[in-house]
């Protein structure tokens, strides 16, 4: 073969191989394969899902849950008077203390009362407590407190009135101990005395009195 034969057959090989090369190269950018779609159905590649938003409200993080005070409870049965007094929870302000008695009518039938309730005071061993004045009205105490003045009133069954006792601990004497009563004997007007116990002593320091207002409906 002549020489310009040979170089004739070299150029020949050489296109040949790379249009073999070219062939085998194709389009493809990515070594992963795309995804075929099955057969009469289609494919979800690409396609953005929205979830259903949760309706139900945030949880309350650090909400606390405030009890009220209890109330006075009567236990025992009920006096042969068919009223009970009880006592609430003694209230301070600025000096001025207050202390709500009720008079619940815990019988069968009804009941009539009107004015003031009589009082007696003791220590926590039941010795009476001497030189206090129980008034009869709030206005030597406080303006703050009404007094609605006696009146009679008729309590059904289940039906209540209050008395409210009022006084200032003011102590300015101190050649006396401070006054304080760890027991009430409360006589409501109908029937025998009774004994309440204050969740707190009466602290009338020095001042030496205690107002009460009449029996009224609360």
């Amino acid at each position: 073969m002549t020489i310009r034969g040979r170089a004739a057959l070299t150029r020949a090989i050489g296109f040949a191989a790379t249009a073999l090369l070219m062939a085998g190269c194709g389009t493809q950018t990515s070594g992963t394969a795309a995804p075929t779609a099955p057969s009469g159905g289609s494919t979800d590649i690409g396609r953005v899902h929205a979830d259903s938003l949760d309706s139900s409200p945030p949880p309350q993080y650090g909400k606390v849950e405030t009890a009220p005070p209890p109330a006075a409870t009567p236990t025992g049965p009920c006096p042969d008077s068919g009223l009970r007094v009880t006592a609430g929870r003694a209230e301070a302000a600025m000096g001025l203390r207050a202390l709500r008695l009720t008079l619940t009518n815990c019988g069968t039938g009804t009941v009539e009362v009107s004015g003031y309730p009589r009082l007696r005071l003791a220590e926590a061993d039941g010795t009476p407590v001497e030189d206090v004045r129980i008034l009869h009205g709030t206005e030597e105490i406080t303006t703050g407190v009404k007094d609605p003045g006696p009146h009679r009133l008729t309590l059904r069954r289940g039906e209540s009135a209050i008395s409210a006792l009022v006084w200032r601990n003011t102590y300015d004497d101190i050649t006396e101990p401070p006054v304080t009563v760890d027991r009430v004997g409360v006589e409501p007007g109908v029937g025998s005395a009774q004994t309440v116990t204050p969740d707190a002593p009466l602290d009338l320091g020095s001042t030496g009195r205690l107002g009460t207002t009449a029996w009224h409906k609360g």
